[in-house]
């Protein structure tokens, strides 16, 4: 009898038990799935800018206009790498080219008129300065053409407001004999001086970097 009611009682405290394990077991379950739903909810939180999408930029020019002009930077910078490889024949056909592309741009288009003006007496001053570069045979007599070209297309840059890129004004200190600065022009802000460049007869390509950015265009605002 006595073992009768033993087992009996066995019996519900194990029933009992397993009662207590499944509630304990649905409570965590559900504890997890709480966490889960706040966690998603919080990754899910709107921004403080909310859910639209973000602003595109629009230059004030005229697509003709921008597409012309990119020419001219491509072409600068080829003719710019000439000089820091002291390439003299990628230097003259980089000019002829950058040539073409500065007379090339509908100056027309802009909507400033004396804008316009000033930006077409810019541009044939330095086509004028790239055919002295061209024609002369010293690739140091032609980086003084260089130079000047430079400064030409920095203001012509000013002038006309161009807006696809910034655009970073450099300056080399002893460009010159060791004492005269020159300065050029870049996309990038990194230093690649082509005043001394890569194959320098003395400093070799010690004298790559030598320079700093002075001044940067940023009309992408």
């Amino acid at each position: 009898m006595l073992n009768l009611i033993c087992g009996i009682v066995a019996n519900r405290f194990r029933l009992n038990l397993q009662k207590i394990i499944l509630m304990i077991n649905v409570r965590s379950t559900i504890a997890f799935l709480c966490a889960a739903l706040i966690m998603v909810a919080c990754n899910n939180k709107p921004s403080a800018n909310g859910n639209a999408a973000p602003k595109t930029f629009t230059s004030k020019n005229t697509d003709s206009f921008n597409i012309a002009f990119d020419s001219v930077l491509i072409n600068y910078d080829g003719l710019r790498n000439a000089f820091i490889n002291w390439d003299t024949a990628a230097a003259d056909k980089y000019g002829a080219l950058l040539q073409t592309a500065l007379i090339s741009v509908p100056y027309e288009q802009l909507k400033d008129e004396e804008a316009a003006t000033k930006a077409t007496s810019i541009a044939q001053n330095a086509a004028d300065g790239l055919q002295t570069l061209i024609s002369i045979d010293s690739i140091n007599n032609k980086r003084r053409f260089f130079y000047t070209v430079s400064e030409s297309i920095y203001h012509l840059i000013k002038t006309t407001a161009y807006d696809k890129a910034v655009i970073y004004h450099k300056k080399c200190p002893m460009a010159f004999n060791g004492d005269r600065e020159g300065w050029w022009i870049s996309q990038m802000k990194t230093i690649d001086n082509p005043y001394f460049g890569k194959f320098h007869p003395k400093y070799k390509n010690a004298m790559l970097e030598c320079g700093s950015v002075e001044d940067s265009i940023n009309n992408m605002q």
